[in-house]
């Protein structure tokens, strides 16, 4: 593989980046209990999508054995090899993220379940007064509310306005 196939292997293998993760998937929520849930939830996820996905590998592998000899036959086999790359990508894509997901973890107290049930009326307050706020600077401003979110997540905006 070339330098140039590697990188562009690397860069296509994860489906989010580390950014993404950490300010739209995680940075979404309005409370630190409810982003610790938000990873548990993403990692609970990935685990199960790599674990179907290494079967299905393993489904490919053993229908590659079967294959004979026939030119019919190579030409199935090379696209069940080729299927078993992409796979194979996919898994080390959703494992790097799951990485990334356990490092954002680490960033918070680790939450109970109770504890994050008891936060709810803390965390829907903070939610809908953001997005009431949100709402409000949208019209004076005339940017929708979307792109204010995520104006938000970024950390282009700052968050006294919404609140």
């Amino acid at each position: 593989m070339t330098e140039i196939q590697q990188t562009a292997r690397d860069y296509v293998v994860r489906e989010r980046s580390d950014y993404q993760l950490r300010h739209f998937v995680v940075g979404q929520h309005d409370t630190p209990h409810m982003r610790y849930r938000q990873i548990l939830m993403e990692a609970k996820q990935l685990v199960t999508k790599i674990r179907f996905a290494e079967l299905e590998v393993e489904k490919q592998r053993i229908k590659l054995k079967r294959l004979g000899d026939d030119p019919l036959d190579q030409i199935k086999a090379e696209k069940r090899r080729m299927n078993i790359t992409i796979t194979l990508d996919l898994i080390e894509g959703a494992r790097r993220e799951l990485t990334f997901l356990l490092t954002l973890a680490n960033e918070y107290p680790p939450f109970t379940p109770q504890e994050i049930e008891e936060n709810q009326q803390e965390y829907w307050e903070a939610r809908l007064q953001r997005q009431a706020n949100l709402d409000r600077l949208s019209v004076e401003q005339q940017v929708s509310a979307g792109n204010l979110t995520s104006m938000l997540n970024a950390g282009l905006l700052n968050r006294e306005i919404t609140q």
